[in-house]
């Protein structure tokens, strides 16, 4: 048998990983599954598995944090929903991942691949992990939300702005709103700075969503963008972004 923990944040998500795992890899034993980085972690050290399935974007650690600081080594294959964390070093064969939504014969060929490696010992991926993280360019493509028991994965290009909320992010598209459990610095930090211009402390704004620019009298700034009803108001620390763009 082969000993697998599964870690994914979005239940659905992980029922549905377990339902086809057991469908596809027969000999597979999940002996964990896990709704956050921290319990991947420990179920990871105490349990010892022989493959561990990883979403990269979890609110506490990240799967990419969870093998660096993890001591017993494991074959690993890392879920994301974009592609901020090499997916080229992945498609080279260093790392195996799940690009979601990732079809039933996409698993099926992760699975041939891990019964292939099974053979031999896992290689230690930290370092390359430590090299993907410092040189990587790619930004976030696709981010996941849910309402209630239903969920979205969401082009990046269709988010009109996001607003911190405490420990969580507030996503607006022209249909919905929802939160994201991750601080708004993390997010920023896989957005692409050309597209995605932070306005205030708390808010950063699509700019291929902007309709006009308007300075007030007393010089406040205020950011209109097409399809939201409300401006958003635009600090004086980023109001340079605008100066050639603002109309009185």
């Amino acid at each position: 048998m082969v000993n697998i923990v599964i870690a994914e944040d979005e239940g659905i998500l992980r029922l549905n990983l377990e339902r086809k795992l057991k469908k596809y890899w027969p000999q597979g034993n999940i002996i964990a599954s896990d709704k956050c980085g921290k319990e991947a972690l420990e179920s990871i050290e105490n349990l010892k598995p022989d493959v561990v399935f990883l979403d990269i974007q979890m609110g506490d650690l990240t799967g990419i944090e969870v093998i660096q600081q993890c001591k017993h080594q494991c074959h690993v294959v890392f879920i994301t929903a974009y592609d901020k964390y090499a997916i080229e070093a992945f498609e080279a064969g260093a790392i195996d991942y799940l690009l979601k939504p990732y079809s039933d014969k996409r698993l099926k060929d992760c699975i041939d691949r891990l019964n292939v490696r099974l053979a031999s010992a896992p290689i230690d991926i930290k370092q390359l992990l430590s090299n993907i993280s410092a040189s990587n360019e790619h930004y976030l493509k696709w981010l996941k939300i849910q309402i209630g028991s239903k969920f979205w994965l969401l082009d990046i290009k269709d988010i009109i702005c996001f607003k911190a909320c405490g420990r969580y992010v507030k996503v607006l598209t022209k249909d919905r709103e929802a939160l994201v459990r991750m601080p708004l610095k993390n997010l920023s930090l896989q957005l692409d700075p050309d597209t995605f211009w932070q306005v205030h402390r708390s808010t950063i704004v699509n700019i291929q969503h902007l309709d006009f620019v308007q300075t007030s009298d007393s010089e406040q700034m205020h950011a209109h963008m097409k399809q939201l009803p409300e401006a958003i108001a635009v600090s004086r620390s980023f109001a340079h972004l605008f100066r050639n763009l603002s109309a009185d």
